[in-house]
């Protein structure tokens, strides 16, 4: 497993992206309300689940959906690709989006139990590591890493930033054996043919033009995208990618009986909330999710972790 870029040229390209995602965070976080750095609530939403939450213990329905949020589903996705190497017929990436592992008490081991039966050779985690948007990570650390040494994949773990997470879990999920990209691309070869994986930032709070450039590399080959929300979908099919992952919508959480979501969070690409999905010649994944945000809770939907099996056609 190597590197795409050379090392000088990886370095100075972390630099750039740190500098301007500093940037980007203490501009989201001066804009917000002294209660809201006090409190946590940095969203409109953050002040009516109270009042859902009380709702739904008045009406015996709260623990039901805490026991539907534990509920995490493994899905298995065989994806077909004409240019896929032949040397990576067969290969199968781990996808694990959302944790906000300090969500919920015992999150962390259903996640464990359900990843203990896998079979994969990479992992792709791709954003929201905590509950909340601003403060530290004490909470998130220990679980985090409790999952990290859970996972067993011989060419290693990949993950990007979502925008629950600052610049600061980096140098956390690196020290835990994670490689990070930040607006990056990082090739897994095997037998002398290759898959192109490329990272960004997250789009939804930190948005600028190295996602977009990143995106733009001539990288040959087969490509894969690991970007926190689908919202880049137009950007990666127009640059030939042929593989999005991503998360961010937790397929809605809660939802209407009929599975429709009452918020996806979503400001384009609505249609790709869940599932698999194809834009162009680009096949998409936006996961479920493993964990909860807002009330730690789940109806009509399911937290899941997804294998994906690449297959020549």
């Amino acid at each position: 497993m190597i590197g795409f870029a050379p090392e000088k040229i990886k370095l100075s390209r972390r630099r750039e992206w740190l500098v301007n995602r500093k940037k980007l965070e203490a501009i989201r976080f001066n804009k917000l309300s002294e209660k809201a750095k006090r409190t946590g609530r940095t969203h409109w939403l953050d002040h009516v689940l109270p009042y859902a939450a009380s709702f739904l213990k008045v009406a015996q329905m709260y623990k039901r959906g805490v026991q539907n949020a534990l509920d995490i589903q493994v899905q298995q996705v065989e994806l077909k690709y004409k240019e896929l190497p032949a040397a990576f017929d067969g290969y199968k990436i781990l996808h694990l989006s959302d944790l906000h592992i300090d969500s919920l008490p015992g999150i962390e081991e259903v996640i464990c139990n359900r990843i203990s039966s896998l079979e994969y050779d990479l992992c792709a985690l791709t954003g929201d590591y905590r509950l909340h948007t601003i403060g530290n990570y004490d909470a998130a650390l220990g679980p985090l890493q409790k999952i990290i040494n859970c996972i067993s994949a011989k060419d290693g773990m990949l993950a990007t930033l979502g925008n629950h997470d600052t610049h600061e879990v980096v140098h956390y999920l690196e020290e835990m054996g994670v490689k990070v990209l930040t607006n990056e691309t990082f090739r897994i070869e095997k037998e002398n043919e290759s898959i192109a994986f490329t990272g960004t930032d997250d789009p939804c709070y930190y948005y600028s033009n190295q996602i977009k450039q990143a995106l733009a590399e001539p990288v040959g080959g087969f490509k894969v995208a690991l970007i926190h929300t689908p919202e880049l979908f137009h950007e990666a099919a127009e640059n030939g990618y042929h593989l999005y992952l991503c998360g961010h919508t937790h397929g809605g959480q809660i939802c209407l009986p009929t599975g429709k979501p009452i918020i996806t969070h979503l400001e384009k690409g609505k249609d790709f909330y869940k599932g698999l999905w194809q834009y162009g010649n680009l096949k998409g994944y936006t996961s479920m999710g493993c964990g909860v945000s807002g009330l730690p809770i789940r109806f009509f939907n399911r937290g899941e972790i997804t294998v994906f099996t690449l297959r020549k056609e």
